[in-house]
């Protein structure tokens, strides 16, 4: 008998008054115990509905409008909420997406595992110490991890905390939901190495949901491709990536790249060359930023701890229209640099100039409004990063009234022209719409068109893509390379993604604690390492077809 059976399973959901949204359709599966199983597809596919389904999270608005799911030969979906905590212990668990929403922000990790024990009662009372400290152990954390609170920990750090957490349950069957999203790639790679090793040490069997099939195809012994709702391809992983049978399949894998490789192409994003006048003293002088040994020491926050230096003796120029990666795992002084550029924060030593204008000494509200009339922001998160009260044609209206003299119908008529510049067309019907009515990329063209809204000369984008699927973050990836070289607008591009930093940016530096450690020419550095934590970002990132789990 398999342990998981997906018996034409549909799923629905459900609003008063709207026609239902029919998220998963039909799906037909089995999964042995011990097998380590990919679920891929873009946002909206239905691939976390359905992980929901398996493991009874499913929110309320989401209706099961057919077929059973079985876990153990037991129909799962007839299951009581008492009936259902006693099944988790030693049965399902699920690692949710983010770390930090998965945990509460108020109380200590060791709570939260005496929450779990005293929920199942599975653990003794004078075993939980000791249960505690051997599952923070598995996943590669300190002792000292059960006494922070998850706003003390890192990204990773609470993802393992997170699998900790699941494997406290000891259960059969673990559902992995984006595990690594938005972390860099070191991380990445390290995280999916503690539950590949966990899953082979436990025996547990695994489902990961992505939308990073190079991942999946990495760790992933089979793969289960999922479109618009339904399972299009279900097959071994060297098959999927060898032999692929669907054309959505076919197209998820033509989004992938190696940033080493001679030639890097993504279908729909075409590099281009800036029209700048490079040997023009006239079109670099006024707006070319230049960030002379600038450092950024942070104060101890607590008696006993050092200060932090995020950001040391950091120097680079650049002129209209080039595009420069900043690249770096998290912690290495990226952000940092970029809340310097902007005037959000300070350098302890050094300055950093606009043209004549010295931005680090900027302090009075009229200085920064006019810096940040020609220097903007593109922001991580497109969820977080528009206020979800607001419709697009106020969030994008409230800028032009601030940073240029539009007024009424002109004022209109720039909003209008922003959303065609973005690509969000008939404009009309964008503008009427607020955030939760628009997709992830949607969403962050609404974000790109707010920044471009005061006409700026130089563009900070930090880590604009990386919560993006890749079919999405090569539209937003051509449209900031066309703006950087219709607008001739200089480009910061912050990123740990060193594919799309290939793809878009002339030059590149590479940052690790707070020190740059190589920089050039973008192709060169990318093919040519020469620092060992270069070589170090470029091995983390999955090449597919090279390490395959047979």
């Amino acid at each position: 008998m398999s342990l998981l059976t997906i018996d034409h399973l549909s799923i629905d959901y459900a609003t008063p008054g709207e026609t239902p949204v029919h998220a998963v359709k039909d799906a037909n599966f089995t999964i042995e115990q011990g097998e380590f199983v990919g679920l891929v597809g873009e946002s909206g596919s239905g691939k976390s509905t359905l992980g929901f389904a398996i493991t009874r999270l499913s929110p309320p608005s989401a209706v099961i409008a057919g077929g059973r799911v079985l876990f153990d030969g037991k129909d799962i979906t007839t299951l009581s909420a008492e009936q259902l905590r006693v099944q988790r212990q030693g049965g399902f668990a699920m690692v949710l997406q983010s770390g930090m929403n998965a945990l509460n922000p108020v109380r200590t990790i060791r709570k939260h595992f005496i929450d779990i024990y005293k929920a199942h009662g599975h653990v003794k009372k004078d075993q939980w110490e000791k249960c505690s400290l051997e599952l923070i152990g598995k996943v590669g954390l300190p002792e000292r991890t059960l006494d922070r609170y998850p706003g003390e920990l890192s990204g990773g750090m609470r993802q393992r905390v997170a699998i900790a957490l699941a494997l406290s349950l000891e259960p059969k069957l673990m559902v992995f939901d984006e595990p690594t999203t938005a972390l860099d790639v070191l991380v990445q790679h390290e995280v999916m190495n503690t539950i590949r090793e966990l899953q082979k040490q436990e025996g547990f069997t695994a489902i990961l949901i992505s939308h990073d099939l190079g991942i999946v195809l990495e760790s992933t012994t089979r793969v289960m491709v999922m479109h618009d709702g339904v399972i299009v391809e279900d097959a071994h992983s060297e098959q999927i990536l060898r032999n692929p049978q669907d054309d959505y399949t076919k197209m998820l894998l033509s989004h992938y790249g190696d940033p080493r490789a001679e030639k890097v192409s993504v279908p729909g994003l075409e590099r281009r060359e800036s029209t700048r006048a490079c040997g023009s003293d006239a079109d670099t002088t006024d707006m070319t930023i230049t960030v002379s040994g600038i450092s950024k020491i942070y104060p101890a926050r607590k008696r006993g701890e050092k200060p932090v230096q995020a950001v040391d003796d950091v120097s680079f120029t650049l002129v209209p229209g080039e595009s420069l990666a900043l690249v770096g795992a998290s912690g290495s002084g990226k952000s940092t640099i970029a809340k310097m550029i902007t005037g959000v924060e300070r350098p302890t030593t050094g300055q950093i100039t606009l043209g004549d204008k010295r931005i680090d000494q900027m302090k009075s509200k009229r200085a920064l409004r006019a810096l940040h009339a020609d220097v903007q922001m593109v922001f991580q998160d497109p969820y977080a990063a528009l206020n979800p009260l607001h419709t697009v044609e106020y969030t994008l209206t409230r800028p032009i009234l601030n940073y240029t003299n539009l007024r009424g119908a002109a004022a209109r008529k720039r909003m209008l022209e922003l959303l065609e510049t973005v690509g969000l067309t008939p404009v009309e019907t964008f503008a009427a719409k607020l955030p939760h009515q628009l997709s992830g990329g949607q969403r962050q063209r609404v974000v790109i068109a707010r920044a471009l809204a005061s006409n700026p000369k130089v563009l900070v984008a930090d880590e604009p893509v990386s919560m993006l699927d890749m079919t999405l973050r090569a539209g937003i990836l051509a449209l900031l390379d066309d703006l950087r070289v219709r607008l001739n607008v200089s480009m910061l591009y912050i990123t740990h993604d060193l594919l799309s930093a290939r793809l878009i940016t002339d030059k590149i530096m590479v940052l690790n604690k707070g020190h740059v450690v190589e920089r050039g020419d973008t192709a060169q550095v990318l093919q040519r390492p020469t620092d060992d934590y270069t070589i170090r970002l470029l091995d983390a990132i999955p090449r597919l077809g090279t390490e395959q789990n047979q």
